[in-house]
């Protein structure tokens, strides 16, 4: 066993049991902690931080965890957005692990914006085209950022609005792009998520809501392409 196994075996357990494997490396200021390559915290002296920001850092803090600078043995070490979470947090083992999954998700979601804002073109993401370029500057939608910050749900309603006939292909397709993966690659637990943003945005503007046999039948069309 390496020296960052060996320090690090104790919390690996732990946090094995919520989320599944979990790894380590030895960083300047302890190690990261680590999920498929996901670094969402960190450990030194035997204290375990878990990385956040924006609203899970406010929940975090509410709940009464520390951040990492209130233990920094030295100021010019001190890392934010990390938080070291108390007792009442790890020892109920359902909320431990849901947050540490929110982690985990928040960084995941960072990377694939970031990806995806290294594109110049909307034809250079996964599924997409010069088609669907042609297509999105119709709602005045013209490069990947602006396509990040409306989404999916947005780009297919406003489309169909103004008479276009774009399908559940074409969302999926979208759908998937922003999460910087090809389009077959999608789980059940992504299409559920955006089917449901979807159809509370469908229902929003007063129009028809998407049916699981719709989605049924979309996703049997995409397997066989």
């Amino acid at each position: 066993m390496s020296i960052t196994d060996d320090a690090t075996l104790e919390i690996r357990n732990e946090l094995s049991g919520l989320v599944g494997e979990v790894t380590a490396k030895s960083l300047f200021t302890g190690y990261g902690i680590f999920y498929r390559n996901i670094m969402f915290g960190l450990y030194q002296n035997a204290r375990f931080y878990l990385r956040a920001v924006g609203s899970l850092a406010e929940h975090l803090i509410k709940l009464g965890a520390a951040p990492y600078a209130t233990d920094a043995e030295n100021p010019d070490l001190r890392v934010s957005q990390y938080y070291r979470l108390p007792n009442s947090v790890i020892s109920n083992k359902i909320e431990y692990r849901f947050l540490v999954i929110c982690a985990i998700k928040q960084v995941r979601d960072k990377q694939i914006e970031q990806a995806l804002l290294k594109k110049n073109r909307i034809k250079e993401l996964p599924n997409l085209s010069v088609k669907h370029e042609k297509l999105l500057s119709k709602i005045n939608i013209f490069d990947v950022d602006t396509l990040v910050r409306f989404g999916a749900d947005y780009c297919y309603i406003e489309l169909r609005k103004l008479g276009y006939s774009v399908n559940l292909s074409f969302f999926w397709n979208i759908t998937a792009a922003l999460l910087n993966k090809n389009v077959l690659l999608l789980n059940d637990t992504e299409r559920k998520a955006a089917i449901i943003k979807l159809n509370k945005a469908l229902k929003i503007q007063g129009m028809r809501e998407i049916s699981s046999r719709e989605v049924e039948r979309s996703i049997g069309r995409l397997k066989i392409r």
